[in-house]
């Protein structure tokens, strides 16, 4: 009887290590994970006007060509240039004039591939008015910052009614390159109140103050 139970254990070992074992080692894979597109930012925080630097890696080695967008605001991403060569992509853009916040912004190859990350814009332009109470037939002065360094002119309006600017008084100017512009104009003959004064830069940027007139 002992003989018998040892015969068949040995035969049931053999069953396992040519049938069961084999089977079971031909059923382990490991999977193919493959490198998912990432791109960097030169800087994660900026404000309008600044240049930001774009680099990328997990793209399509296929890929022929790049864009830079921003599924968050189409004026994010301004002057942008992309390159892509053996699954990498590099670059840069100009922030656009838009509101302070976060934004998301994308590199995406042309075959579809794409990466994402988060752009913080802290600030943009903005203005300030001396002195920012007066009266009629007063100069004001305005000082802003802030605005894109691509602006070559600038302008000085109020979206008030009734303006209060004097007509043909208001002068401004910004030099190119930077980001400072000053200008001023006189009040004309208006009733007390607040009144919006705006300086706007010709690539679009523009802020706002409010001016109170006693």
């Amino acid at each position: 009887m002992l003989a018998f139970l040892r015969t068949t254990a040995k035969l049931l070992l053999m069953v396992l290590l040519i049938y069961i074992l084999p089977v079971t080692a031909q059923t382990i894979s490991i999977p193919n994970v493959e490198a998912q597109p990432v791109v960097f930012l030169s800087s994660q925080t900026a404000r309008t006007g600044v240049e930001i630097s774009i680099r990328g890696t997990g793209f399509l080695p296929t890929d022929v060509s790049c864009t830079l967008s921003s599924p968050s605001s189409s004026a994010l991403v301004t002057s942008a240039v992309c390159i892509t060569q053996d699954g990498s992509v590099s670059g840069g853009f100009i922030v656009g004039n838009v509101m302070p916040g976060e934004y998301v912004f994308q590199a995406s190859g042309n075959l579809g591939d794409f990466a994402q990350t988060i752009l913080d814009v802290s600030g943009g332009a903005q203005i300030g008015l001396s002195p920012a109470t007066s009266a009629p037939g007063m100069d004001v002065s305005v000082r802003g910052s802030g605005f894109q360094p691509t602006d070559t002119t600038c302008s000085i309006s109020s979206p008030s009614t009734p303006d209060p600017i004097l007509l043909g008084s208001a002068a401004c100017v910004i030099q190119s390159g930077t980001d400072m512009a000053v200008g001023g104009f006189i009040i004309g003959n208006v009733s007390p109140g607040e009144y919006v004064i705006q300086l706007t830069g010709n690539s679009g940027d523009s802020a706002q103050a409010l001016l109170d007139v006693a």
